[in-house]
Order: C-alpha cells, then sequence, then structure tokens
C-alpha cells in the first residue's frame, strides 16, 4: 500500500513524499516536485514489487555478479572452512557464466537456463549430475 504526504520544503515549494509499504518488503520512501511524478513511481515500484523484479536499481547498476560472488568469498567462506573448496569451486562456475552481468540484468529466467544447463552437463566421471548437486549450486 503506498501514500503520498504533500509538504512544504523550506523554499516554500510543495514536496510529495511517496511511501510505499507491501507485507513482507521493506518500506520504499521517495520525495518528488510533481504529483504525477509521484504517482507513477507508485505505480511502476508496486507493480515491480509484486512481480519480483524490484531492488535498487543504482545499486544494482553499480555492482557485476562477479563483484558479489568476489564479496562472499571474502566474508562468507572464511567462517565455512568445511564446505569452504567446494563452493568456491560452484561459486567459480556461476561466475563463468553470469559474472559479466550487472545485477539489475540477471533474471529468473536467467537463472534457470543455467540450471538447466547444469542439468544436462556431465562431471569428471562422465555421469550426469544429480539433482542434488544442482541444488547446491543454486
Amino acid at each position: 500500500m503506498a501514500s503520498i504526504k504533500e509538504r512544504l520544503a523550506k523554499d516554500g515549494t510543495k514536496r510529495y513524499t511517496v511511501d510505499i509499504q507491501l507485507k513482507g518488503q521493506h518500506s520504499q520512501r521517495a520525495t518528488f516536485k510533481r504529483l504525477t511524478d509521484a504517482k507513477k513511481y507508485v505505480q511502476d515500484t508496486e507493480s515491480a514489487i509484486r512481480e519480483g523484479r524490484y531492488f535498487k536499481t543504482t545499486q544494482a547498476r553499480k555492482h557485476t555478479f562477479s563483484d558479489l560472488i568476489d564479496r562472499y568469498i571474502a566474508e562468507v567462506l572464511p567462517f565455512k572452512p568445511k564446505q569452504a573448496a567446494k563452493q568456491k569451486m560452484q561459486l567459480e562456475w556461476w561466475r563463468e557464466k553470469l559474472g559479466v552481468y550487472v545485477l539489475a540484468d540477471i533474471t529468473p529466467a536467467l537463472i534457470v537456463q543455467y540450471r538447466n544447463e547444469l542439468l544436462s552437463g556431465i562431471t569428471y566421471r562422465h555421469t550426469q549430475r544429480s539433482p542434488a548437486t544442482v541444488v547446491r549450486y543454486i
């Protein structure tokens, strides 16, 4: 649910503050000079959140999937010594496939495409990967 509040700025001009709160999501807030811009933002953002394709675009456009993997390897894997080697190998596979994409461009369809590639792939033992192995990659 969204609410639009009209406020007066220090210089006396009107500003419209939009607050969007949907169940199970973080609230989103933005301020606009025009009411029509605020209403358009509400429509676009609510539909994006409901369709599962919304996240802060400025951060998502700055970082690549490869950056995400590097950060995970540096900050999380040191606390998982038993799984570190195996997970690093799996992360390197994902880096090879999706590393060049910015986070905003990674879609569920793209992940499904590479998941299917994993399922149909052959291991070094010349056998097909099991579904459990594919789940661990994901």
